[in-house]
């Protein structure tokens, strides 16, 4: 009787032991396949399938989103430096950062377009 419960009660930990190892490896694999800028390349390379294009359209999204917050913030700059000589420094970066807002986001359509064109089949 004392084996057998001894038994159930090992088997009981090794069940909890295994349960609480699933979320961690589930997050580890998620994690790898999350698209950031060290992986970028290698992720636009091996991209076929529709959740593939719509992980890189994300890193463009967020991409989009980085830029964004620096137009703002050179746009204040642009207002606080209008009478210094700083004024056509600030105005070129709110127009770079504009424009690498503008081609994330357009890279984010084309890779959402690839995942829409890559579930078709």
């Amino acid at each position: 009787m004392k084996k057998r419960r001894l038994t159930l009660l090992l088997v009981a930990v090794g069940l909890l032991v295994t349960a609480a190892a699933l979320p961690t490896t589930k997050a580890v694999a998620q994690q790898s396949s999350a698209v950031r800028d060290d992986n970028l390349n290698e992720m636009i390379k091996n991209a076929k399938t529709p959740s593939d294009h719509e992980a890189i359209a994300v890193y463009y999204d967020a991409e989009a989103t980085e830029n964004e917050k620096k137009v703002r913030l050179h746009t204040t700059n642009v207002n606080m430096y209008s009478k210094l000589s700083f004024l056509p420094h600030c105005k070129a970066l709110v127009k770079a950062f504009q424009d690498a807002a503008d081609q994330d986001k357009a890279l984010a359509a084309a890779h959402r377009a690839m995942a829409k064109a890559a579930s078709a089949h």
